[in-house]
């Protein structure tokens, strides 16, 4: 595996935008599809830095979030599975 690209990182951060200037108009599959997206970069962050030499701390963190991400990405996949079409606060 290789670093995350600078590209996809920013993809990811405009398609946050992007559903945030949507608000409560953004549909539960777009912020499934977007969180999915997040968790895979997260993922490869963690595992980069497992990789290459990061403290443990570090390793943790990095770990952790994209773990709370990936469950993110389940929970909304399964409500638009579900057919709710919004998910609020």
């Amino acid at each position: 595996m290789t670093a995350v690209p600078a590209a996809q990182v920013s993809a990811v951060l405009a398609w946050a935008a992007r559903l945030a200037a949507a608000g409560p108009r953004a549909g539960t599959a777009e912020t499934a599809a977007y969180l999915t997206a997040k968790a895979a970069v997260l993922e490869r962050i963690a595992a980069e830095r497992a990789r290459g030499g990061w403290s443990p701390e570090d390793t943790a963190a990095a770990a952790g979030a994209a773990a709370r991400a990936r469950e993110a990405a389940d929970t909304a996949a399964l409500a638009a599975a579900a057919g709710i079409t919004r998910l609020e606060d």
